[in-house]
């Protein structure tokens, strides 16, 4: 207020109330009034002139993966809004945790547990936008010597480094509709913390109080595998073209211990299946709080069509390899499953990872899935 006198020199009683009223009232009009002193009324329209400029902030959790990486950096941008991009996590169910328990407006979230919060009445929508995506098979591993056949699992204890995660849905899901493996077929034991689950269960599961900190799950299986504790267990592996054709990160860390590998390595019945079912699991998508969906409604449509153009921008970001494994993965699906649309593709499996929740007693009720989704382009 000090600041306002001493640029107009001096105030009226009616030029003093107005500015009280702005100030704390929030009060704002299409034209200065009449009685302002003619100074005065200039410093209003600058004001004006100043609050019509100033972009809404937006806040996101987000991956440093190579398809936001323009985001990251600042080199793709969005007309009218002011980005604050968070991309340091320890693992990305840290992330998916922090955004389901309220941090950030946009957030990139395991598929799973975003259906699963939405359900229990979180007011979230979501984008079509999905940066991880492919089969799981390749995460289900099993020590060589103990097991020869999938339906060998009936009745045996099997590991996963989260039981609502969307890695271990999926695998769960591909076990029931493959081999008939039941969830309640199996004795469960998880390694890690949960990231948000709300129905009882209907298994008992065996955990580690207190669970390891978030990324450091793995290993604990590798071991209980080796040693015959487990007969089997799911992990966060590599999704995209590496759990179509093999190699990455995962199967190397799981091998520390003797005996440890993926169940199923047969890339071309990987492939077959994913396409004769229709269903290309979903693993993570950007979802958005339905209030800033609802405050700024061209927001939604505008995000989508930013990750489009960072994704457009993505290769200096990449290796050779992951250029040539994206490639080679489109060719053989014959589409691109990071296209950022919402199409028959993406509609089926979303509805699969509904069905499966509620086999696997994570979610109670089928939700109408094109409805929770926004800002198409």
């Amino acid at each position: 207020m000090v600041a306002l006198i001493r640029l107009t020199g001096y105030v009226t009683k009616s030029e003093l109330h107005f500015c009280f009223a702005c100030a704390f009232e929030g009060a704002t009009r299409d034209d200065p009034p009449l009685d302002l002193d003619p100074q005065f009324q200039l410093f209003y329209l600058a004001k004006e002139r100043a609050v019509a400029n100033v972009k809404p902030r937006i806040t996101l959790g987000l991956p440093d993966h190579p398809r936001c990486r323009a985001l990251i950096d600042g080199k793709v941008g969005i007309e009218g809004y002011e980005l604050e991009i968070d991309p340091n996590f320890v693992s990305a169910g840290e992330r998916h945790y922090k955004y389901l328990h309220g941090e950030w407006d946009v957030g990139e979230c395991s598929a799973a547990s975003l259906l699963r919060a939405i359900e229990k009445g979180q007011q979230l929508l979501a984008i079509p936008v999905f940066f991880e995506r492919g089969p799981r098979q390749r995460n289900i591993y099993h020590c060589a010597s103990r097991l020869s056949h999938p339906t060998e699992l009936k009745g045996k204890k099997f590991g996963c480094f989260r039981y609502g995660a969307t890695a271990v849905v999926w695998a769960r899901g591909f076990l029931l509709d493959a081999y008939d493996v039941k969830t309640t077929d199996l004795h469960w034991f998880v390694s890690g913390r949960e990231v948000f689950i709300e129905h009882e269960l209907p298994v008992k599961v065996e955990r580690i109080d207190p669970p390891p900190p978030f990324g450091q799950e793995k290993l604990t299986l590798s071991k209980m595998l080796s040693e015959g504790v487990l007969h089997g267990a799911v992990v966060p592996g590599d999704s995209g073209y590496l759990g179509f054709f093999g190699g990455g990160s995962a199967p190397l860390m799981m091998a520390k211990y003797p005996g440890v590998k993926p169940l199923f390595e047969d890339s071309e019945e990987i492939l077959r299946y994913t396409i004769q079912t229709g269903i290309n699991p979903i693993m993570h998508v950007v979802s958005i709080r339905r209030e800033i969906a609802e405050r700024y409604p061209d927001f939604p449509a505008k995000l989508t069509r930013a990750f489009k153009e960072a994704k457009q921008a993505s290769a200096p970001y990449m290796e050779a390899e992951e250029i040539a494994g994206y490639k080679k993965e489109r060719e053989a699906l014959g589409e691109d499953p990071y296209a950022y649309v919402l199409g028959d593709n993406e509609k089926r499996t979303m509805r699969a990872l509904n069905r499966y929740q509620i086999e696997q007693g994570l979610m109670k009720a089928e939700l109408p899935i094109e409805e929770l989704f926004v800002g198409h382009v």
